[in-house]
């Protein structure tokens, strides 16, 4: 078959109006997105068997997303700054920046995605409709302005989605800013391999993690600014084992993130551009999924605030949380003249 892309509509959201973009590639792998939030709304993977299912954890129309689960960030694209920056604050250039508070873990405030109307609560604008021979996809776009959460600087960014022919859902960034600002974005799809009909969990997908630390964090789950070797720790997937088999582990880490949310940073491959962050696999389907990222770091969280209770795992590509609190972090900061590229590959495939 010939792979293909259809817009129709999809609603409105404050006045404009959202579509949804079919992408089916020649294996018949079928993704939905929308300019509502970026998000991936179904993805129609195959199984070891060739039968196809939706792998994606979404909601069917537009409202269930800006309504009651507006806060889940089903599939959407996050921003300026995905991740935690602790108690919503910090310095550039001497100047002290107050963030949007939306998130209190254990009590604790601080931002969180960008804050209460990150780029996933936002309409974003296609600007390209891509369609060759190997891969079908869309570019989208938004406008940041300056003090938008309270981030510095007029920042645009744009999103390129592409499916391949390979199976694979490339997610490419580009951003540019007028003044000095930390950016770090991240795609947040919720993936449950054994088919999101199936009724299970994802606590016995198969996870291998491409990471020798990890960014440990006390009770309010920003890190300590410490990278500590995952030997011996809950957080070791150098080897492959279940996602669920050390929940039970005394560990601080997991009581505070009621089991895995947490960013691991990432062995990078040298001389290529894409690494390998992690593999996860559903013994069920013979389903297994490849994130392959220029990012240095990994955040997995592994569902247990979602409506249905680890119903989906979160493989977030970024740089780490907090870093404009952490000059010992990888660098987060864009200048103007400056260009971001960030790109991060999911490989589907059967075993």
């Amino acid at each position: 078959m010939k792979n293909s892309i259809e817009k129709v509509a999809w609603g409105s959201f404050e006045g404009e109006e959202a579509h949804l973009w079919r992408l089916v590639n020649a294996n018949g792998m079928e993704l939905d997105i929308t300019d509502f939030g970026g998000r991936l709304v179904r993805a129609l993977v195959p199984d070891r068997e060739g039968h196809f299912d939706n792998v994606t954890l979404g909601w069917e129309t537009l409202d269930e997303y800006v309504g009651e689960h507006g806060g889940t960030y089903y599939g959407a694209l996050v921003g300026r700054y995905g991740n935690r920056i602790g108690k919503g604050r910090f310095t550039l250039d001497g100047v002290e920046h107050v963030l949007e508070l939306n998130n209190e873990p254990n009590g604790i405030p601080c931002a969180l995605h960008g804050g209460l109307r990150g780029f996933s609560l936002r309409m974003w604008r296609c600007v390209e409709e891509i369609h060759t021979d190997d891969m079908v996809g869309i570019v989208l776009e938004i406008d940041s302005p300056d003090g938008e959460g309270g981030y510095p600087g007029n920042v645009t960014v744009r999103a390129t989605l592409i499916l391949d022919n390979r199976n694979a859902w490339h997610v490419g960034w580009r951003a540019e800013t007028d003044r000095a600002t930390p950016l770090s974005f991240t795609d947040h799809a919720y993936w449950n391999l054994d088919g999101i009909d199936a009724g299970s969990t994802v606590m016995g997908h198969l996870l291998y993690v491409n990471a020798d630390q990890f960014t440990p964090y006390g009770p309010d789950m920003i890190p300590t600014g410490e990278l500590r070797d995952v030997a011996g720790t809950p957080f070791d997937f150098r080897t492959t084992h279940a996602v669920g088999e050390h929940h039970g582990d005394d560990c601080a880490e997991l009581k505070y993130g009621m089991g895995y949310d947490i960013n691991w940073a990432l062995r990078r491959d040298a001389g290529d551009e894409l690494s390998l962050a992690a593999i996860l696999t559903s013994p069920a389907t013979g389903r297994q999924l490849e994130v392959w990222t220029t990012e240095p770091g990994l955040q997995i969280y592994d569902g247990y605030y979602l409506p249905v209770r680890n119903s989906g795992i979160a493989l977030e590509t970024q740089h780490f949380p907090d870093s404009p609190n952490k000059p010992m972090f990888p660098n987060t900061i864009l200048h103007p003249g400056q260009v971001l590229y960030s790109t991060t590959e999911f490989r589907f495939k059967t075993v």
